[in-house]
């Protein structure tokens, strides 16, 4: 399944009938006729707006979505693409088993926490997730009813995510939505707890603080999801958020993307200049694609950063040796090189003698940045070869006889 909105839904929203209801809010569309300059003034804004949050934080008004002109265009080029980050990423394999955890007996009520909720891009994002698996798992138990404890400072975005939901609900559905203004406020514990780019709007000195509020509100078996930007000031900030997460909680069993729990070794407390962030390319409907060509943003290929957890997870989660958290790629070859020099005297896995024979290859050597799942950085090797298909980002790596030759990378 590569989008979300190309699943057949029938048990709790009408995926299609909520993107006819965003569509028909845009108004973009007249009879399938561009209203082009509608187009080119809502482009203007998200361009402004996308500015403002990736290249200077400091011109964001913290109030942006109680203007009119910031409000439509995050609902127009940010809604969509967050809510095919959280499903894309919840229905890979790895995290599959653990959301059907939550279904294998009756549940009276599925509550659902989503903080920072904006539009309900994140609840919408798991509804989506649970359409999916509850369309290939037969044996998994509806949920009688479902609880959204939407918690957001700003009533009109929430309103807005409220009622376009309702009006996408099937009508055997029965979901109710508490508006809360902070996580203290919460009554009912979770099941699910979301936090989707909202770590990254609230001051360091708070964050772990918040999250572990939270948390302490997660029911045993519960999933806790955050996500954030995929640029590196975010992914190295959610890497120290997830050392100091797993530092005060010793219950949460992280399903992904890490194979351990040990602190990460790419986050704001280390001197290296990688930093662990995925993608995720989809067809971009076509409204979101037109308002790109105007306002020059490519929303073909989605970044991230994650933490998928559970809490006293019931199922051990999936071992793997190491994740791909680089692209396979060529590295430069000279004789005696200092880099090439490392990488021979600090091999862990592999001989000496053949990795200078792999060096000495006409046709190049490629090299992948893996996580291992003792926490540690280590380069892994490969003779350059374009009949394969190359590691990618984000890959686990099963065995640590998959990539046999491998180094120690410096931290």
């Amino acid at each position: 399944m590569r989008n979300f909105y190309e699943i057949e839904s029938k048990f709790f929203i009408n995926i299609a009938n909520y993107m006819n209801n965003w569509e028909n809010y845009l108004g973009i569309f007249d009879n399938n006729t561009e209203k082009k300059a509608l187009t080119q003034r809502i482009a203007s804004h998200v361009q402004t707006l996308w500015n403002q949050f990736n290249q200077d934080r400091s011109k964001l008004d913290k109030h942006y979505m109680n203007t009119g002109d910031g409000f439509q265009a995050y609902i127009a080029s940010f809604l969509l693409p967050n809510i095919e980050r959280v499903f894309s990423t919840l229905v890979r394999d790895e995290n599959i088993f653990a959301i059907e955890s939550l279904f294998l007996v009756e549940k009276d009520e599925l509550v659902i926490t989503d903080f920072g909720c904006g539009p309900l891009s994140g609840t919408i994002g798991i509804l989506s997730v649970l359409e999916y698996i509850f369309s290939i798992n037969h044996k998994l138990i509806l949920p009688k009813k479902i609880h959204i404890n939407a918690i957001d400072r700003s009533d009109k975005i929430v309103d807005f995510g409220k009622k376009l939901l309702t009006k996408s609900l099937f009508e055997s559905v029965v979901v109710s939505v508490e508006h809360i203004t902070s996580p203290e406020k919460v009554t009912k514990n979770s099941d699910v707890i979301l936090g989707i780019n909202v770590f990254n709007e609230i001051p360091l000195k708070h964050r772990a603080k918040t999250l572990n509020s939270l948390y302490s509100k997660l029911n045993n078996g519960g999933l806790l999801l955050v996500m954030e930007p995929g640029q590196e000031e975010h992914a190295k900030s959610l890497g120290t958020l997830r050392n100091e997460f797993i530092s005060a909680n010793n219950d949460g069993q992280i399903i992904s993307p890490c194979a351990h729990r040990k602190n990460c070794p790419l986050s704001t407390e280390t001197t290296r200049k990688d930093w662990c962030w995925f993608r995720h390319s989809w067809n971009t409907p076509k409204t979101i694609a037109l308002i790109d060509k105007f306002s020059k943003l490519d929303h073909h290929e989605l970044n991230f950063s994650y933490l998928f957890v559970q809490k006293n997870s019931v199922q051990s989660a999936e071992t793997f040796f190491a994740r791909s958290i680089s692209d396979e790629f060529p590295i430069e070859i000279k004789a005696k090189s200092p880099q090439i020099e490392y990488f021979k005297n600090n091999l862990v896995s592999g001989e000496k003698e053949e990795f200078l024979k792999m060096v000495e290859y006409e046709g190049g050597l490629n090299k992948i940045l893996l996580c291992t799942k003792e926490g540690e950085l280590e380069s892994a090797f490969v003779i350059a070869d374009p009949t394969q298909k190359p590691y990618r980002r984000g890959r686990r790596v099963k065995l640590d006889s998959e990539l046999y030759m491998r180094a120690k990378e410096r931290n």
